[in-house]
């Protein structure tokens, strides 16, 4: 009977799985975060360095409970809530909304029914939620700081993109502001600046030099007629910390009705808010001003009645601040000297080192700029490229690829055309674009699954047509720029030893170290698609027999939860000089969260120690040349003593 082994082969068994989540995807190997970090039981959550008090979370059925806060504090998520009934929340972060009811574990995420781990609940008047999915539905990485124990949330901010100090009082001939996109228009906020802008422009924000004065536009989807609670509720969604209502009413009645919420915030500023309901949108219009009274608002009672649901676009007095024009927006990167329109959906991921912009699960693009090496070619370097493409997928998973002439930025380039997929039904379409000029190679790859609307939008021309990088700028912000992965020896190999557990194991060079460190129990070397590693246990107790059956009762029972997963052999051979298990299995599964591979198990038992030595791949990423690599760095694993 097997006690303390059986846990730890089935702990071990699962860690391989998960260990398949980790592989990269194809993106022929591309490049500030905000960040939370809290503990279970902790007063204090930190949000990028700065401390901020909080009911503590705590654990219940293994998932971890913590205040609505984490996600609403507007120094980090900044998402807004909204109460109904004093138990329905919902939480809209960006394009993201989540509802969730105290008690139940039912919810909805960006309109999709599913059932949380653990129900929302009060805790001395504090609402408590299930971290994970919320995070992760977020679009915010989540992981445990082994050294602090601390639970570390990373994600981009929707809001981080800023316009920067526009002073709108240069606009000679113009008395009005307003967005021709969003549908509204105001008099001029004379003397102030506009300090920031949602990339979108779906919030605009305008201070005065002393910080004195504040005027927000902010406009949000509302197709459905909103209450008077759920229009001040939004609103009470962008207070500040601390921030108390001094007045709230209806003022007017039918369509022309509004809703007024006059407040107060501890850094003396009183604010009007103002929630307008018209064209599918609500409107919210703030105004605040460093004040002893609530009353000395009313001198700019003018501004804000000024303000109209509407846009006219022959008034040439109204400067239009809109960022979406046609339904593009306009991308761009000062390093680069970089401008480029895409549709509005598309964002700009602040974490990457390069500029980059995507669709959320439905396409990206971006630019990456080398240096040119002596005697290099357009014609050598994609040559190498579509090498590297034809050694990632099986035939079977990809297409040739199309080559052709085109003009980009001004320059004679070239476009490969690429096709590729994880499963031979849905296929992503990836156009590379090669360009040198000076001493500078510029790459630029867009890809989007075939089927996806921006396949059918013309978004390869207008890419073409509208993508401006300048020569000079890159030639006086960067300096060398080596091409690693281009200029990398793919046949090279290395051989990596564990002191520590006697082993060595000979890898491809260019693999990359999730787990690289032989010295710990689990050890796991990668590249797109394909991999292998070493987990390592002891066991005084365990028997090869035993160890055999306990790894065939896994693999039934796994085999027969899924009948997507099939045992392709399970036998016993010589390994590394002893007698070992051998079991190879895939699973089919494909979904979006599992891509169909295929694992190659040895389980040797060397006295009381356990090495399960694993070897794995994507079914899509199952080329002769991955394969081969795979098979060739299992077959040097061998003991050192």
């Amino acid at each position: 009977m097997l006690h303390k082994g059986k846990g730890f082969v089935m702990l071990l068994l699962t860690v391989v799985l998960l260990a398949v989540s980790a592989i990269p995807a194809y993106a022929d190997e591309a490049p500030g975060k905000t960040e939370i970090r809290l503990k279970v039981g902790s007063k204090q959550m930190k949000i990028n360095g700065e401390s901020v008090s909080i009911q503590p979370p705590y654990q219940e059925s293994g998932t971890v409970m913590v205040p609505l806060s984490v996600f609403t504090n507007k120094k980090g998520f900044g998402a807004k809530v909204q109460l109904t009934n004093n138990k329905i929340i919902k939480l809209t972060y960006g394009t993201h909304t989540i509802v969730v009811t105290l008690g139940s574990k039912d919810a909805t995420i960006d309109g999709k029914k599913t059932t949380l781990p653990v129900a929302p609940a009060s805790k001395q008047g504090v609402t408590m939620v299930p971290l994970s999915i919320i995070a992760k539905s977020f679009e915010a990485t989540l992981a445990k700081d082994a050294a602090t124990q601390e639970l570390v949330l990373k994600f981009v901010s929707v809001n981080d993109k800023s316009a920067g100090g526009k002073n709108i009082d240069t606009d000679a001939g113009k008395s009005k502001i307003g967005d021709s996109y969003y549908g509204w228009s105001m008099n001029y906020p004379t003397g102030l600046t506009m300090s920031s802008q949602t990339q979108d422009g779906d919030i605009v924000v305008f201070e005065d030099v002393k910080k004195e004065y504040y005027l927000a536009v902010i406009v949000e989807e509302a197709k459905d007629k909103l209450t008077m609670e759920e229009t001040r509720n939004t609103i009470y969604g962008y207070f500040d910390e601390g921030e108390k209502v001094v007045d709230k009413k209806t003022v007017g009645s039918g369509a022309a009705a509004y809703e007024r919420v006059t407040t107060k915030n501890k850094g003396g500023f009183f604010f009007e808010y103002r929630g307008i309901q018209a064209n599918d949108s609500l409107y919210i219009v703030i105004f605040g001003k460093k004040a002893k009274t609530a009353q000395e608002l009313a001198k700019s009672t003018g501004l804000l009645d000024s303000f109209r649901t509407a846009f006219n676009r022959s008034d040439v007095s109204v400067k239009d601040l809109t960022q979406i024009v046609n339904g593009l927006k306009t991308f761009a990167d000062e390093d680069y000297g970089l401008s480029v329109k895409l549709p509005k959906e598309w964002k700009t991921d602040t974490e990457a080192s390069i500029p980059w912009f995507y669709l959320e699960d439905s396409g990206y693009l971006y630019l990456d700029v080398t240096s040119l090496v002596p005697g290099d070619t357009l014609d050598e370097w994609i040559k190498r490229k579509q090498a590297r493409f034809e050694q990632t997928f099986a035939t079977a998973f990809r297409k040739e690829p199309e080559i052709k002439n085109v003009v980009w930025n001004g320059v004679s380039a070239k476009l490969m055309k690429l096709a590729y997929s994880w499963d031979t039904e849905k296929w992503w379409e990836e156009y590379e674009i090669f360009a040198i000029e000076g001493e500078y190679r510029y790459y630029t790859e867009l890809a989007y699954p075939k089927d996806s609307p921006a396949a059918q939008s013309n978004l390869l021309d207008n890419v073409l047509r509208s993508m401006k990088a300048d020569f000079a700028t890159v030639e006086s912000n960067f300096g060398e720029l080596a091409d690693e992965l281009d200029n990398i020896d793919r046949s090279a190999v290395v051989t990596r030893t564990s002191e520590k557990y006697g082993y060595r194991i000979t890898l491809p060079q260019y693999w990359t170290g999730d787990k690289k460190s032989l010295e710990e129990t689990e050890m796991e070397y990668t590249t797109t698609g394909v991999g292998a590693g070493v987990n390592y246990w002891e066991d005084e107790s365990v028997t090869f027999s035993e160890l055999t059956s306990t790894i065939d009762d896994y693999y039934k029972e796994l085999s027969g939860k899924n009948s997507k997963i099939k045992i392709i052999e399970n036998t016993t051979v010589q390994f590394a000089g002893f007698t070992a298990k051998k079991v190879v299995f895939e699973d089919k599964t494909n979904n979006k969260d599992s891509t169909p591979y295929r694992i190659t198990n040895y389980f040797v038992l060397k006295g009381d120690k356990v090495y399960n030595v694993w070897g794995f791949y994507y079914l899509a990423n199952a080329s002769d040349f991955n394969v081969k690599n795979m098979e060739a760095a299992l077959s040097t694993f061998a003991f050192t003593r």
